[in-house]
């Protein structure tokens, strides 16, 4: 995965994007959580501190739009909406899915909120 082009203000949408995506069906699965852990290792955090110091600021920066589903929903729209590119849009979709089903199920939540990211990335 490339993420080198990706600004600064997108990793960490990307990285919003798959906490949101992580908390989507209010299961937490170990899984997820190595998955995030590879996203942070991807996005340059290559001590176990930076990955810490991204992650914690990723749940502070998501909690505050995490209070209702339509909130949470508004956020993700927001976020998506930062990649222009093709190709951003791909890596987003890219890395959502491998999330979402990193747990061997896709929940209907999981499934509703990759279908508004979908919509606001305009991709089928």
């Amino acid at each position: 995965m490339i993420l080198t082009d990706f600004s600064i203000a997108q990793q960490q949408a990307l990285l919003d994007l798959a906490m949101l995506a992580m908390y989507a069906d209010g299961n937490l699965a170990a899984v997820e959580d190595e998955r995030i852990n590879r996203l942070l290792t991807s996005l340059g955090c290559d001590t176990d501190y930076d990955r810490a110091k991204q992650y914690d600021a990723s749940v502070s920066r998501i909690s505050r739009h995490s209070t209702t589903r339509d909130a949470a929903r508004a956020h993700a729209i927001h976020l998506a909406r930062q990649f222009t590119t093709p190709e951003h849009r791909r890596v987003v979709i890219s890395v959502l899915d491998d999330m979402v089903t990193s747990d061997r199920s896709i929940a209907a939540k999981e499934g509703t909120f990759l279908s508004v990211v979908r919509e606001a990335l305009q991709m089928p």
